[in-house]
């Protein structure tokens, strides 16, 4: 370059579209405003402020939430521009129902060829995530309204009546309405911890009206969530990188394993109910109330096939597509998720979950059990070595075997 001329602007990495990134958050910010608003659920007849205080609540939980996503992506895309690494800008997801989104994701646009970049990118991300994560719960704890907050819910009178009468909380059962729904959301060693000192913390089925209590807990399970050891996902490079191709295979396969048979125990306690009800419907359809119970049962005698054919399509890509040993392991996994409910039904309740079979799916046949090679092994520095260690440690203290519980209707 001549001596004097302007040094050249820097270039933006090959396909990036702002307006596309930026579009998507707006879309993603109006999504999970949608979505928060009815999270929340409190009610404009019981609020001062009307449709704006709703909107407030919309707003509280879609910007806490999406903030916790920003960091976590731009985690990793920081990281990978530090090492000179080819990376999109974050893409969000919006969906108009449920949380409001599938998350965010960014696209690594070339081979991640040494160890120490692999480690970066990787741990980079859930580890930005989680500061914002354990941000939110402690704001939400420190600004935390008393239990009146939840006469702005409908139908909460009597929850509130009862903690003013005892001091604590009663079960949902004690004062559900009829039809009344409520997801819980499962403890993890960490929320649990910090939650306690709380002299009136509400409890799980009540966390959804809680919006940044709710991101929060988003955000610690999320971190959880990407920091499994499989495949590609962040645990995935971080254990890659600190424990290298073969500890990686194995823990993987563990990983997959330990998910399907919690999805197996989930399963065998809820597929059979969903198909006897839907046996049920059917009966109804076909104006034979009378053979309602014999519909129902065959049914709930459907959902064990169901069960195990789920099972087996999980277990075939876990086999490489090898039918034999994929249909012994789903029987097997069928008849242990049968055992498990019937001689230790609390702990069944406590570990099943049927969501990670498709979880579990998900995993197998997207992100892939397997790690692609690095070109060049590294040794790892003193520090990425802890920051790696304490990936692994949060991966148990925000994980929950049983995240999400609908109860009642």
């Amino acid at each position: 370059m001549p001596a004097g001329a302007p040094a050249p602007a820097p270039q933006r990495p090959a396909g990036d579209r702002p307006l596309l990134h930026v579009g998507l958050f707006v879309a993603t910010l109006l999504t999970t405003t949608y979505a928060g608003i009815g999270l929340v659920g409190r009610d404009a007849a019981y609020l001062a402020g009307g449709w704006q205080a709703m909107l407030r609540d919309g707003l509280a939980y879609s910007l806490a939430f999406l903030l916790f996503l920003t960091a976590h992506e731009f985690g990793h895309y920081f990281a990978a521009r530090a090492r000179r690494v080819a990376v999109s800008l974050p893409y969000f997801i919006p969906i108009p129902i449920a949380l409001g989104t599938f998350g965010a994701v960014i696209r690594i646009r070339e081979p991640l060829r040494h160890t120490r970049a692999l480690f970066d990118v990787g741990a980079s991300g859930p580890l930005a995530g989680f500061v914002v994560a354990l941000g939110l719960v402690a704001i939400g704890l420190a600004t935390m309204p008393p239990p009146e907050y939840l006469l702005s819910v409908s139908g909460h009178e009597a929850v509130v009546e009862t903690f003013r009468n005892t001091g604590s909380w009663p079960d949902f059962s004690e004062t559900r309405q009829p039809g009344q729904l409520a997801t819980i959301f499962g403890n993890t060693l960490l929320f649990g911890a910090l939650t306690s000192l709380h002299p009136h913390m509400p409890p799980a089925y009540e966390l959804q009206h809680y919006p940044l209590l709710l991101a929060g807990w988003l955000g610690l399970f999320f971190t959880a969530l990407n920091l499994l050891p499989v495949g590609q996902l962040d645990g995935g490079h971080v254990v890659y990188a600190l424990f290298g191709p073969r500890v990686h295979a194995f823990v993987a396969r563990v990983t997959a394993a330990l998910l399907l048979a919690s999805g197996a125990i989930g399963g065998a306690r809820d597929l059979p109910l969903v198909t006897s009800e839907l046996g049920a419907a059917l009966a109804l359809q076909v104006s034979r109330p009378d053979a309602a119970p014999a519909f129902a049962s065959a049914g709930a005698l459907a959902g064990w096939p169901l069960l195990a054919l789920i099972l087996f399509y999980c277990m075939r890509r876990f086999f490489h597509g090898r039918a034999a040993p994929a249909l012994a392991s789903a029987i097997a996994m069928t008849a242990f998720g049968g055992i498990v409910l019937a001689a230790a039904p609390v702990l069944a309740h406590a570990v099943g979950y049927t969501g990670w079979l498709l979880w579990g799916a998900l995993l197998l046949y997207f992100v892939r059990l397997d790690h692609p090679p690095v070109l060049y092994h590294e040794t790892l520095s003193r520090g990425r070595r802890l920051a790696g260690y304490a990936c692994l440690a949060l991966l148990v203290l925000c994980f929950s075997p049983n995240p999400l519980e609908a109860v009642g209707g």
